[in-house]
């Protein structure tokens, strides 16, 4: 574990760091895998689930994609978390197709919110970083 400096910013979302943000979206998103599966078990449309799924899905993409775009650090998170709903949505309605494409979605999505999603604060009483220093990603 690496050592934060005087004026470095380190990343906190939910639960206190990524990891914490992480864990809640992936429980989050296993609630919601489960609500698909659990709602097309007896379901008599032609798709096999009820037709409310891909509204919902897609108004929680959507939603994920403005807020990643104007700068919320739980964009990104939103984003890649609602590509497991997608995947149990398509082997439910046997839509095999969306499967791919959700878990590339899925792998940027979680990428660009570890590499600089979450908010960040500063910790005070750290070490001054040298001037050559600041601003270097290790």
């Amino acid at each position: 574990m690496r050592t934060q400096r005087a004026g470095e910013r380190i990343g906190v979302g939910a639960g206190g760091s990524a990891t914490g943000s992480l864990l809640y979206a992936a429980f989050g998103s296993a609630g919601v895998c489960t609500a698909v599966m659990v709602s097309a078990v007896g379901d008599t449309t032609p798709l096999g689930a009820p037709g409310y799924w891909p509204w919902l899905l897609t108004g929680l993409q959507v939603i994920a994609l403005w807020s990643a775009g104007s700068g919320r650090w739980w964009g990104w998170l939103l984003g890649g978390s609602v590509q497991l709903p997608w995947i149990a949505y398509a082997v439910v309605t046997t839509q095999f197709g969306f499967i791919p494409g959700c878990a590339i979605s899925a792998s940027v999505q979680i990428h660009n919110f570890v590499r600089n999603g979450f908010p960040a604060v500063e910790l005070p009483g750290a070490r001054p970083v040298p001037a050559a220093h600041q601003g270097h990603r290790q």
